[in-house]
């Protein structure tokens, strides 16, 4: 790291307009301020050609969003939504054609601020050269209350340099050469922030989750949005491993919109003391000058465009009819919202971590005994309930290499063993913690739903894609030359009833006409994924627990898979829910357990182009074309529709509130067993 003169220097040498180039000042120290983080994105230019490309592949792109028209207004009060998207990005076209944008930084973020005020949390554009530095505080905020069922919870500050696996070398020493230390104010109420009273300054972040503050929306109402703020219990890490996250209000990955947070604190002495405390920030890009920086980060190598090498193979009949024998693309189908934090944060805080080390000091680890164990998913019996066991669910895809098919039958096996384990040891109910389970694979929510309900006809909802022309003569050309290599295949799905379909006239053609707020819309006919037969993923014959012996713990943040597989239970077996945290005053809202991100899948950007490819369609004139940057446009691509309240149309829109709702204290808010020991009195007692 340069010396902190180092930087001055060079930062005034920056001010100065000197010759110093500020992507070589922001590249050259492990942290940085902000502000010369923010010099270097600004210091790409606008290009007009480039960004009128970038911004027609976006509205190409739009008709395999498949809420659109949904979201142009929301039919559920709970979940208030008014945006028009086509006309966000429209407006972002005309003014391109204008020349209307200062830097490329302004452009990319106009493009990114469109999708993101839809905040679905699969649906999101965003371009390497916004998002090449990790922004940093050195706290983080966790909302606590006296107990569990006060009305009232207070901001509290966190100094976060040692919260287990989430390492950031460096960034206290970088503090200390700027003379801030933050550790004796650790446990002090926030009483504001910038100015403003702290618990309404940070309802009103999350409200607006704006990507000029560095916010992605991700969840659909201000309460998960709130609890994404906030310091919290997790195992989201890339090893796996228990962690207390930092929280979006201390580590962005967008820039933040100011360069420092001036916070006011009540000590324990009860005198008041302010500060005023800058955004450090790391780079995660590569290049070390603007002009590298531009061609390694920004654009991509040797100008080439990001398309799927997809391509067609021979599939026989026989090896159609099960997924676990399909194309990957197929198989490997994802609903998982992004992390808080990019890739490469994430890889380098948790690096040499084994999960399951002894005596590692890490205090979010329960002190229980596994029962079972596979990536994401632990499996344990309380001590003080001996009765009540629990199921971890961290995610539902893996962060740390292991492969798609020992994932699955892992999570199957882990499943078998741990329930047949706690039953064996007398345990008569279970609690299921999705808190912060970002989803993952369709299939692993599958086939932990047929696990725990194996005489279920289906694990998970009916779906449905949108129709529109393309998509149309995708599936048509899907049908007509059996290409096992296309989502648009019939012979992937199933039935209402469960039984293949034989035909493109049973799937997308004809389409299902429909008029949604006003606008008239096509979708395919409803369908289920062909995911077999319940004995192909569990040894079970028999659900081993009764619906009513099951309890979700959550706290609002499960999204897409999770979601699905959280609404599941409730919706088809009644499983209730204890939902932890949130927004400061407990009476606002009861929150939803599984927090509002419930498309049935994702898509990227570069599968659209494979499908128009498979089809050789890619030369059509309403076709997106690949983008002429490194960037990635991710889309909600189908849509899930609920067993219940069907008035709402689409899960989506489904407001799901949680049997009870608690706030975090002190001794739960990073300690996942004190979580579960209460969650077993309350609902089961002692005995």
């Amino acid at each position: 790291m340069l010396s902190s003169f180092l930087f001055v220097a060079a930062s005034v040498a920056l001010a100065q307009g000197q010759s110093t180039d500020p992507c070589t000042v922001a590249s050259a120290s492990t942290w940085v301020s902000s502000k010369a983080a923010h010099a270097c994105e600004l210091n790409v230019p606008f290009n007009k050609t480039r960004s009128l490309s970038v911004i027609d592949s976006n509205i190409k792109a739009l008709p395999w969003y498949s809420i659109e028209t949904w979201f142009l207004h929301s039919p559920n009060p709970l979940i208030p939504h008014d945006v028009n998207v086509a006309s966000l990005l429209k407006a972002v076209q005309t003014k391109t054609a204008a020349g209307g944008y200062k830097t490329d930084w302004d452009f990319n973020m106009a493009v990114t601020d469109a999708w993101n005020r839809e905040a679905d949390g699969h649906t999101l554009f965003t371009a390497s050269c916004a998002e090449s530095f990790s922004f940093a505080l050195p706290f983080s905020i966790a909302t606590l209350a006296p107990s569990p069922t006060s009305p009232l919870a207070f901001p509290t500050f966190l100094v976060n340099y040692d919260f287990p696996n989430q390492a950031r070398p460096g960034l206290e020493a970088y503090y200390q050469a700027l003379g801030i230390d933050v550790r004796p104010y650790d446990g002090a109420r926030i009483v504001s922030i910038d100015g403003v009273e702290a618990g309404v300054y940070l309802l009103a972040l999350a409200t607006e989750s704006s990507i000029y503050k560095g916010l992605v929306g991700a969840y659909e109402t201000v309460n998960p949005r709130y609890v994404r703020l906030m310091s919290r219990y997790s195992a989201d890490t890339a090893s796996g491993a228990y962690t207390q996250e930092i929280g979006r209000f201390g580590q962005r990955a967008f820039y933040p919109g100011a360069d420092s947070v001036k916070i006011t604190l009540q000590l324990s002495t009860g005198a008041l003391k302010s500060l005023t405390v800058p955004w450090a920030a790391t780079f995660v890009g590569s290049g070390n000058t603007t002009e590298s920086f531009i061609a390694e980060t920004c654009l991509l190598p040797d100008a080439q465009a990001k398309v799927s090498k997809r391509t067609k193979r021979e599939v026989d009949d026989a090896k159609a009819k099960r997924v676990v024998k399909a194309p990957e693309h197929v198989t490997q189908k994802m609903g998982v919202v992004r992390a808080d934090d990019q890739p490469e944060v994430r890889k380098k805080a948790t690096q040499g971590v084994a999960k399951l080390a002894a005596g590692s000091g890490n205090y979010v680890t329960p002190d229980l005994t596994l029962v079972a164990h596979t990536t994401t998913l632990d499996v344990y019996q309380l001590s003080t309930h001996p009765h009540v066991g629990v199921m971890y669910f961290e995610q539902f895809a893996p962060s740390d290499g292991t492969g798609f098919n020992d994932y699955i039958n892992g999570i199957s096996a882990t499943i078998y063993d741990g329930l047949t384990k706690l039953k064996a040891n007398g345990v008569k109910h279970v609690l299921i913690d999705n808190s912060g389970n970002r989803g993952g694979y369709i299939f692993a929510g599958a086939v932990a739903l047929w696990s725990l309900f194996p005489t279920d006809l289906y694990p998970g909802f009916p779906a449905v894609f949108r129709d529109h022309e393309l998509a149309r003569r995708e599936s048509a050309a899907a049908a007509e030359t059996q290409n096992f290599d296309s989502e648009y295949y019939y012979g992937y799905y199933r039935d209402l009833n469960y039984t293949l379909l034989t035909s493109n006239k049973q799937f997308m053609d004809p389409p299902v006409p429909q008029k949604i707020n006003g606008v008239a819309d096509a979708y395919s006919q409803q369908f289920f994924d062909d995911f077999g037969v319940a004995s192909d993923v569990t040894n079970f014959t028999s659900a081993p627990f009764s619906d009513l012996s099951y309890v979700i713990v959550a706290n609002s943040l499960c999204a897409s898979t999770c979601s699905v597989f959280s609404s599941y239970l409730s919706q088809k077996h009644n499983v209730r829910s204890a939902v932890f945290g949130g927004t400061p005053i407990a009476q606002l809202t009861n929150s939803q357990f599984d927090g509002g991100v419930k498309g049935s899948e994702v898509t990227e950007f570069e599968s659209v182009l494979a499908e128009l490819s498979l089809a050789g369609l890619s030369g059509e004139e309403d076709a997106p074309k690949p983008f002429p940057i490194n960037a990635g446009l991710s889309l909600n691509f189908r849509n899930a529709i609920p067993y219940k309240h069907k008035e709402d149309g689409i899960l989506e829109y489904v407001y799901e509130a949680g049997t009870k709702k608690y706030q975090f204290t002190k001794e739960t808010f990073n300690k996942p067993q004190k979580v579960w020991e209460f969650v077993a009195e309350e609902f089961f007692g002692k005995n």
